[in-house]
Formats: C-alpha cells, sequence, structure tokens
C-alpha cells in the first residue's frame, strides 16, 4: 500500500511575511501537527488550548477540531490522509483561546510514496516570530520540570509515551480494524461520505501485532496503578502532558487491545481505569467481554453499569455496542434509540446518532439510516469536507449545548 505525504506551508496571521514549510507523512495527526508547529515557530510549550478548522474558517464549529482533553472532534483522532484534504486547501489554526495566535495552514501538495515518511522535515523556513507573537501565556518560572507530586509518575507516563510511540506506525491497520468494529468511530468521514459509511468496512485482524499493543497495555497499567485511584493526581498528570495527549490515549487503550485478542489485558486495565471515568470504563468492560464471546459476563456488566450511571446517555451507548458485538442487532438499536432520547450535549446527540445509522446499516436498512440523518439535523457533504451538527456558531455566541455561556468558554475550549 503506498504512504502520502503532505507539503504543507504555515502563515502567521500576525506576520505574514514569515512562514515555515513542512513535508510529513499522511499518518500525522492534527495534534502533531500542532507539536510540529510548535517546534517550527520555535513557540515555548504552553498549557493553552488549540483548534483546526479544516474549512479555513476560525470559530467554524461544522470544521473543528480541538485539543484531545476539549469537548469536540479530537485533533488526535482526526490523520490527514483520511481528512479529505486536497492541495491548495486552506486550515485554521487558532493557538491559545484566552490569547489567541491565528495561522493559516496550506496544502501545498500531496504525493504517494512507496514509503512512509519516518519523520517530519522542515523544507523552509522565511523569517522569524517576534517575542510577542511568540508568547501565548506567560512561563511558569520552572516550566520544563515536572511539579513534586508528579515526579514518581513521570518515568512510568514517559515510558508509556515511548510504548504509544511504537504503535504510530500501526495506526492505518487499527483504523481499519475499529472502523470494522465501530463504525462511527470517525466521525467525519462517516458524515462526508455516506456511502462510503453504507459499505460494509474490511475485516482487519490485529492479532500478529498483540505483543506491540501489549507492551503499551503493560506499561499503562503500571501508571494506572501507580496513580493508586487518585482523580486529582491524575487530572494534574494530564494537564502537565497535554501536548502528549496521555488522558485520551490512555482511555482508549482497552478497546484497542481487545481488538489485538488481548482480553485479559483489556480488562485488567479498564477495571483499573474506572476511577477515571466510571461510565466509560465500565461500559469498555461490557463491550471487551462482548467480543470475547463471554455473553453471559459482559450481559451482567451491562445492568450494573444502567443502575450506577451518571452519564445516562454514555451507559445506554455503551449498553447498545455490548449488544452489536453480540451480534443482537434489535437490542442494541433499542438501547441506541434510547441513547438519542436522553442525550442533552450536542456530541453526545451525534454520537447516538451516528451509532444508530451504523446499526440500521449493519441491518440493511440503509434508507431509514439516511432519514434518520436528515431527520436529526446531521449534515452531509459530498465533497469529503467534514460536517456536524449546527451551524457556524460565533466566538463570542451562546454555545449551542444550552449552557448559557459563550462558546468560548464551553465547547468552543
Amino acid at each position: 500500500m503506498p504512504a502520502r505525504i503532505f507539503r504543507v506551508s504555515i502563515i502567521p496571521e500576525s506576520a505574514p511575511d514569515v512562514r515555515r514549510v513542512l513535508e510529513v507523512d499522511g499518518r500525522t495527526s492534527l495534534h502533531d501537527l500542532h507539536a510540529q508547529l510548535g517546534r517550527a515557530f520555535a513557540i515555548p510549550p504552553s498549557k493553552a488550548g488549540y483548534a483546526f478548522f479544516t474549512s479555513g474558517r476560525p470559530w467554524d464549529a461544522n470544521a473543528m477540531y480541538v485539543d484531545p482533553r476539549a469537548e469536540g472532534r479530537r485533533a488526535d483522532k482526526a490523520l490527514l490522509f483520511r481528512l479529505g484534504l486536497e492541495a491548495g486547501q486552506e486550515l485554521a489554526y487558532v493557538l491559545g483561546f484566552e490569547v489567541e495566535r491565528h495561522f493559516t495552514v496550506r496544502v501545498m501538495a500531496i504525493a504517494d510514496v512507496a514509503q512512509p515518511l519516518a519523520a517530519p522535515v522542515l523544507v523552509e523556513s522565511v523569517g522569524e516570530l517576534g517575542a510577542e507573537a511568540q508568547d501565548v501565556e506567560p512561563a511558569a518560572p520552572d516550566e520544563d520540570e515536572a511539579p513534586p507530586e508528579l515526579s514518581e509518575l513521570m518515568p512510568l507516563a514517559e515510558k508509556l509515551l515511548n510504548r504509544l510511540e511504537e504503535l504510530e506506525p500501526h495506526e492505518e491497520q487499527l483504523a481499519t480494524a475499529r472502523a470494522h468494529s465501530d463504525r462511527w468511530d470517525d466521525l467525519p468521514e462517516a458524515l462526508a461520505d455516506f456511502k462510503a459509511m453504507a459499505a460494509k468496512p474490511q475485516t482487519v485482524h490485529l492479532q500478529p501485532l498483540g505483543p506491540v499493543f501489549s507492551a503499551a497495555g503493560e506499561a499503562a497499567l503500571a501508571l494506572v496503578r501507580a496513580l493508586g485511584g487518585d482523580l486529582g493526581l491524575f487530572a494534574r498528570l494530564d494537564e502537565w502532558l497535554l501536548e502528549d495527549g496521555i488522558g485520551p490515549r490512555l482511555l482508549d487503550l482497552p478497546l484497542s487491545l481487545s481488538l489485538t485478542e488481548e482480553t485479559e489485558l483489556a480488562l485488567e486495565l479498564a477495571r483499573a481505569m474506572h476511577f477515571i471515568d466510571p461510565d466509560l470504563c465500565g461500559g469498555d468492560v461490557a463491550v471487551i467481554l462482548a467480543r470475547a464471546g463471554r455473553r453471559e459476563e459482559a450481559l451482567a456488566q451491562v445492568e450494573q453499569n444502567l443502575s450506577v450511571a451518571k452519564d445516562e446517555a454514555l451507559a445506554e451507548a455503551k449498553a447498545g455496542d455490548t449488544y452489536r458485538a453480540l451480534g443482537d442487532m434489535p437490542a442494541a438499536e433499542a438501547y441506541y434509540r434510547r441513547s438519542l432520547a436522553v442525550s442533552q450535549a450536542p456530541s453526545d446527540r451525534l454520537h447516538a446518532v451516528m451509532r444508530l445509522v451504523a446499526c440500521l446499516l449493519d441491518q440493511g436498512r440503509d434508507a431509514e439510516a439516511n432519514e434518520l440523518m436528515l431527520a436529526q439535523g446531521v449534515q452531509r457533504r459530498t465533497d469529503a469536507k467534514p460536517a456536524a451538527i449546527g451551524a457556524v456558531v460565533g466566538r463570542n455566541e451562546p454555545c449551542p449545548c444550552g449552557s448559557g455561556k459563550k462558546f468560548k468558554k464551553c465547547h468552543g475550549v
């Protein structure tokens, strides 16, 4: 399979004569591009959030990808080769939400090559940003030194990050496997191409990659055990390693492990992380058991999850995922409809719709799936550009989730 290379130019809005031109592999995520952009412009590390907009319009909610800790479509899940980008297309990039820095990212060329690009290449560097343009937030005196309470955790976290990096060459295989098991996992691609979603995804067997994934799972388990169930300590670690997106990647790992048939390790990790997100991790335990064919255990876990759920929409959705993994489509559909009925946040509603759409497609009910998307206000585009529920939301307008806060202080963060 040929690899893909993207050549992109990045120009700061505040300094139009300054630019950097990078070549990056197609498996690069927008989160990775964010990190590369910071290095290319020598922008000091910061805890500030960021967002990309594939439409080229800042704060276009239909085309927004945000840092992994924010609510919305995650930048670390958005791989360049899957975004339907074209040569000449421009993306907007905003760094910092209190003090915003705007950049234009232009796709100069896309090329298919025999081998993946091993590392990003800085092709051109013109001009330098002034100190004022570089500073997004005032730097802490010891910016590079972890707080004392994290000192014992950092070696374990760094080991995990190294193991996660070893998974990156297999990202495409994993994404294809998840498209088969969780067809709603890549919302932008599904929304952009309904026909592609309706087609039965290719089955990918990841068992040969078990040792690579199990090494990451063991490193994750060691870190989680060292946290000792301290949610506040986990939150501080997650914030400190925001650039690496360790929290979301950690929570994603159990389901990935289950696809490599590392069932026991997947279960152990999901159960160990229960203190971080009980509804998510409890739901993952049920799905992992279902994938392993352990029906009675899976259904008992579903009942337990529903009885103690704080996030009802998520618990109902995970119950549907469990029944879908067991092959019981009518039951899965019932839970997905329940999840949609109780969803309050736009992102929850969108995921519930796409789960239900996937379930209908699995049953050959394509027309119903299409009607559901239209009835629920899910916009689909035919030009391979991402779309989502809702229209463009102004930065200072009320957030569409109904919280009463401005968009930039709520789902725009």
